[in-house]
Formats: C-alpha cells, sequence, structure tokens
C-alpha cells in the first residue's frame, strides 16, 4: 500500500452489489496477476488451493474496502474464517479481464480492525472537507 493509500469502506448497498458480483462469478473466472506469483514463490503462504475453497464462502465475507487504481479500484474482501483469522481475497474488479491480484491471512480481531480502518477513513474525510473549506 502506497503511503497516502487508504481504505475506504463501501456502503452496505455497496458492499452488497460487490458481493454479488462475486457470486455470478467462478474463481477460475478471474485472471491471475503476476504479482500473485513473484518469483514461483506463492506471496503470502496462502495456496491457490485454499483460496479457491475459502472464495465461494461468500456468507463469511464481514467487510468490504476499496482503494484507488489505475482503472478504476482495488477491492478487498474480508472472510472471517474464525475470530481472530481472516483472509483477505484481493481483486481488480474495474478492469476486463476481472484479476485476482493478492490474498493473505490476517491473525488480528477483525472486529476492533475495521472500526480503526473506517476511524482512520473518517478522520481523513474529515480532514479533507476542512482543508476545502479553508481555501
Amino acid at each position: 500500500m502506497h503511503k497516502n493509500e487508504i481504505d475506504i469502506p463501501l456502503t452496505k448497498e455497496e458492499e452488497q452489489e460487490k458481493i454479488n458480483f462475486l457470486k455470478t462469478k467462478k474463481f477460475s473466472d478471474f485472471k491471475i496477476h503476476p504479482y500473485y506469483n513473484q518469483s514461483s514463490f506463492i506471496k503470502h503462504t496462502v495456496e491457490l488451493e485454499t483460496i479457491k475453497q475459502v472464495y465461494q464462502q461468500f456468507d463469511k465475507i464481514i467487510k468490504v474496502f476499496k482503494r484507488p487504481a489505475k482503472i478504476g479500484f482495488k477491492y478487498s474482501f474480508t472472510y472471517q474464517l474464525e475470530e481472530t483469522k481472516s483472509l483477505v481475497l484481493c481483486f481488480y474488479l474495474d478492469e476486463y479481464p476481472h484479476v485476482f491480484f493478492n490474498a493473505y491471512f490476517d491473525y488480528t480481531k477483525q472486529a476492533r480492525k475495521l472500526k480503526k480502518k473506517v476511524e482512520k477513513w473518517m478522520k481523513r474525510q474529515f480532514n479533507n472537507s476542512n482543508n476545502d473549506s479553508s481555501n
């Protein structure tokens, strides 16, 4: 993540729209970005088989975030697997063909982490609106 990038929370409607979009696709429909396989080593030790199994468990998605990309946005889907274990799957959904580009396990309590991400985004929005009004 670049220094100035921040995860932008989606509204419940946007989240549902993106999850519904994933439901219409098989994981094999996504092109796998070369970033995922660097130097023939699998990134973040998440095997593709694990990703394929978790991908279709849409009821385990607890939050969706987006970040600006060259074309549209990068979308991160957080799948809650256990209380302190989640799998984050990242996609470029605004490109065609649609691209899967990253996956990683997160071993933190998601409720607190998600709250912090939303607070960080809200703080940035507040600061940006104050900067805009002072200009």
